[in-house]
């Protein structure tokens, strides 16, 4: 396939720049958005040769985010009649994307972001005792962590209703 993204409308390379930016506020790769935005654009499956011309890519750069859109479930390999190469679709249930990823990738981000919290603050109370922190910095970037804290705890608390609605 030769320059593939030529063939995407304004309409569609927009929505690949969509992915991407959304690929990176997640901390994954922008690459990887890119790769998964083509895919989601694309009417049919593309070959890895395919995705990593289009996107003007090295082709391990392309391999790596399809692996990673694999693990995440973001993607399927499909076969194509007569060819030897692998080909890879967008899966586009975005619920059923965010259902497989909810227990692998959301959860433990919420789960570790409560621990890391928690250290902080063990760490705040440790530098007041040590006198490496003044009492009204103490109490001011305590009262701050606590809000942070209590925001998590609102999120955990509303992680099953969000398991529900998937």
């Amino acid at each position: 396939m030769s320059n593939a993204i030529e063939q995407l409308c304004p309409a569609q390379l927009e929505l690949m720049e969509l992915a991407a930016r959304l690929f990176q506020r997640l901390g994954l790769p922008r690459s990887t958005g890119q790769v998964y935005g083509i895919l989601f654009s694309s009417p049919k499956p593309l070959s890895l040769d395919a995705i990593a011309e289009s996107l003007a890519m090295s082709k391990t750069s392309a391999s790596t985010a399809t692996r990673q859109l694999l693990t995440l479930s973001m993607i399927r390999q499909a076969w194509m009649p007569g060819e030897r190469k692998d080909h890879f679709e967008a899966r586009t249930d975005l619920r059923e994307v965010l259902r497989a990823n909810y227990t692998s990738f959301v959860k433990p981000r919420l789960d570790q972001a409560e621990k890391s919290l928690a250290g902080v603050s063990e760490q705040l109370t440790a530098d007041l005792a040590a006198g490496r922190l003044s009492p009204e910095a103490h109490q001011s970037t305590q009262a701050r962590l606590n809000r942070l804290i209590e925001l998590q705890r609102t999120l955990l608390k509303l992680l099953p209703l969000a398991e529900k609605l998937l």
